[in-house]
């Protein structure tokens, strides 16, 4: 299961957390526990990811994330083998529909193949906004490295300690 570390910047009511992760995944290999070197959170490029929060992480903890590979893979395939599917059934389509509306085989593969590409976007589009989809790629907290004790922060300002 791909792996990353990251630092709880909000909590929600709904049993989730806003968290901000290392987009390089630094930290990928890294081994250490307990109080660990957080180096990988020290760099500007950041993402921040919305994670499902099991382990009841608080603002500032430094947590382990982790998608399943399956959930991975699926999200991947839909981002980017719909569109390609799209764009190559609106070529053929329009090379079969080119005679009907009175233009050339070429004009009409890629009018079919904008229209095809477009549409495999839209149900990209349409898939990602389905709330089942949602709970499938969602990413977990599994473990909470380290818990932070102090005052609380914004999700605008970060931990002093991190």
């Amino acid at each position: 299961m791909p792996e990353n570390i990251g630092i709880v910047i909000k909590t929600e009511p709904n049993g989730t957390a806003q968290v901000l992760l290392d987009r390089k995944s630094a930290c990928g290999g890294c081994q250490t526990t307990g109080s660990g070197c957080h180096s990988c959170l020290a760099s500007a490029n950041k993402m921040q990811s919305r994670a499902v929060n099991p382990a009841g992480a608080k603002v500032c903890d430094v947590v382990k994330i982790q998608l399943s590979l399956g959930s991975l893979s699926a999200g991947a395939a839909i981002l980017y083998l719909l569109p390609v599917i799209g764009m190559l059934c609106g070529a053929f389509a329009g090379t079969w529909l080119a005679e009907l509306l009175n233009i050339t085989e070429m004009m009409g593969s890629i009018l079919g193949a904008m229209c095809g590409l477009v549409f495999g976007f839209i149900i990209v589009i349409l898939i990602d906004r389905s709330p089942g989809m949602r709970r499938r790629i969602t990413p977990v907290i599994t473990d909470i490295v380290t818990p932070y004790i102090g005052m609380s922060v914004t999700n605008k300002t970060y931990c002093k300690s991190c």
